[in-house]
């Protein structure tokens, strides 16, 4: 059975999975003003990306889909420039 066309473009679609260590107790509205940020810089730069942020057991960042080094650098940068750049929490 062969798989649509659709269902493997969202298989091979670049993503972003951040969790953020529980123990650092950020609040909800923290965190989704975080994912509404990065969902909003990534998707300039990757309009297919799908971001996702979550909290768990300890800090993670996983880019499955996302091959080419200078992507993943680029990325990295802008995650790193989110985080420093608080004037999305206002």
């Amino acid at each position: 059975m062969r798989k649509s066309s659709t269902l493997l473009n969202k298989e091979i679609a670049m993503r972003i999975e951040i969790m953020l260590d529980k123990n650092h107790k950020i609040s909800q509205p923290v965190l989704d003003a975080f994912h509404a940020e990065v969902n909003r810089r990534v998707v300039a730069l990757f309009p297919d990306a799908v971001v996702r942020v979550r909290q768990g057991s300890h800090t993670r960042i996983e880019m499955p889909g996302l091959k080419i080094d200078e992507d993943r650098r680029r990325v990295n940068d802008l995650l790193q420039n989110v985080w420093e750049d608080d004037s999305w929490l206002h």
